[in-house]
């Protein structure tokens, strides 16, 4: 009788938990099947499909690719990359906005100097914000884009300027990592 109660328990638990937690975000090992639905959640469009977009993106710039950890959840994107210690030097954070806006970043709780390439809607460089500082004092500085964009990817620090990665370079998001 012990054992069914406990086993009742956990499986309630995890009834509640997936019915309460459905926008968490789990992380996919392969490429995804259905790239329709990819698409369409990467463009920002508000279209529901059956499956979620990718955690993970290969992000090509000009002749470079990255491999980027997606945050296109309002959480994920206030997490950035914070208090990380070290990024692989092809690695970085793909942020994905919902539509076409203005963007501010900060380096609080950044523990490690980053460039921030902001990227329009039509996927293209904006501009970058290259070698910036994690945040030491209180105001940290905000680091804003000129324009509407889609889109800002993460890298290390000088990682733009040793791969020639400059404003108007074309930007090729593609699911998978």
């Amino acid at each position: 009788m012990r054992v069914r109660t406990s086993l009742l328990i956990v499986v309630l638990c995890g009834i509640i938990a997936v019915s309460t937690l459905a926008g968490c975000v789990t992380t996919q090992t392969g490429t995804p099947t259905n790239t329709n639905s990819v698409t369409t959640a990467a463009s920002g469009s508000s279209a529901t499909t059956a499956s979620k977009a990718p955690t993970a993106y290969r992000v090509t710039v000009g002749n470079v690719t990255v491999y980027a950890e997606a945050a296109d959840t309002f959480a994920e994107r206030e997490m950035g990359l914070m208090n990380r210690t070290y990024l692989n030097e092809d690695a970085g954070m793909l942020f994905i906005f919902p539509t076409p806006q203005q963007q501010s970043f900060w380096m609080k709780n950044m523990r490690i100097p980053l460039d921030i390439v902001f990227i329009t809607a039509d996927n293209h460089v904006l501009e970058i914000y290259a070698s910036v500082p994690p945040c030491t004092g209180d105001p940290c500085t905000l680091y804003t884009s000129s324009a509407p964009i889609q889109y800002a990817l993460e890298v290390n620090s000088g990682f733009c300027a040793r791969n020639g990665i400059v404003s108007g370079d074309p930007v090729v998001i593609a699911a998978g990592s």
